[in-house]
């Protein structure tokens, strides 16, 4: 048995390094790169090409390298694969860390406050308090989940809108299309973490932007294909949306002629609000590969089917 690793992010000796400490007889090999196609069992992938299982005849697990499987062209995996994500602390706490900063950058008005200074302008403004806030997440899952708890930890009034209803302490539950109007209709911030499903694809759009008060600030830390590019610029521009925190893009790197680089109430961060932290995801990695090996039922499997 060996591993191949189907990396398109730049880390693959990275990880190879950090799966040998771990499996030291096993041989780990980077795509292209590899001495015998129908030896890979395991493969570790990020955004490969289409079809890339079909290289490997005796492919028994995909794991991907994040928490996410929509790049994996889950649609097209055959049913005896079986799929896998990471579930790690890590991703889950710098992805709250990610949105509180965000949230507090809005609140307190650096933004205009920057604008402010390159004027020399001294103009204090009214400013919001945690208490006062409302913030609505979309998408409750382990990640989502953990920010949303978290902010209501902190004291901030959240909502939480999700394919099933969950039960998650300081956290108000909604679900549904009719759910989804209500989870925002008084909210001052949205914070989307859903997955990326034939269901949620396009999902912040022009009538999404419609239920939302005048003012909305957007975070979308889930994937570029959950927001429709054209209806956030037109909410922005008819005040709807006061502004949009963008850590994914349809396209990335974001192509240098796109608007949202114009448009002074979008900030654009490259797909950093959450990085795989390998020295710790590498135990779960390590893990699956034994229990497959030993036949045992593995860590973190999804449905192909929901895409999650």
């Amino acid at each position: 048995m060996s591993i191949a690793l189907i990396l398109n992010s730049g880390r693959a000796e990275e990880w190879k390094l950090e799966i040998n400490k771990h499996l030291p007889e096993t041989r780990v090999e980077i795509y292209p790169d590899i001495q015998n196609y129908d030896e890979v069992e395991f493969a570790l992938c990020w955004k490969p090409e289409a079809g890339y299982y079909a290289h490997f005849p005796n492919l028994k697990v995909i794991q991907s390298g994040g928490a996410g499987i929509d790049h994996l062209f889950p649609e097209t995996i055959p049913s005896h694969i079986h799929t896998c994500r990471i579930v790690d602390h890590m991703l889950k706490s710098d992805m709250f860390e990610h949105v509180l900063t965000c949230v507090m950058h809005s609140m307190k008005n650096f933004s205009a406050y920057s604008t402010e200074k390159r004027k020399r302008h001294w103009h204090p403004l009214v400013y919001k308090s945690i208490g006062q806030t409302c913030v609505t997440v979309l998408g409750l899952g382990e990640i989502g989940g953990d920010v949303a708890e978290r902010l209501a930890q902190l004291g901030f009034k959240v909502n939480g809108w999700s394919n099933s209803p969950k039960n998650i302490q300081g956290v108000i539950s909604f679900t549904g299309i009719a759910g989804l109007s209500s989870a925002v209709e008084q909210t001052d911030f949205i914070v989307n973490v859903l997955p990326l499903t034939d269901a949620t694809r396009g999902i912040l759009n022009h009538e999404f932007f419609s239920f939302c008060p005048m003012g909305t600030v957007l975070l979308n830390v889930g994937r570029g294909a959950h927001l429709v590019d054209d209806d956030l610029i037109e909410a922005i521009d008819k005040g709807q949306i006061a502004g949009a925190y963008l850590d994914v893009f349809q396209q990335e790197p974001l192509p240098k002629e796109h608007p949202f680089w114009n448009c002074s109430s979008i900030f654009i961060t490259p797909h950093v609000a959450s990085r795989t932290n390998i020295g710790s995801s590498v135990l779960q990695l390590v893990d699956n590969y034994r229990r497959m090996a030993a036949g045992q039922p593995l860590l973190n499997e999804v449905s192909l089917k929901k895409g999650y």
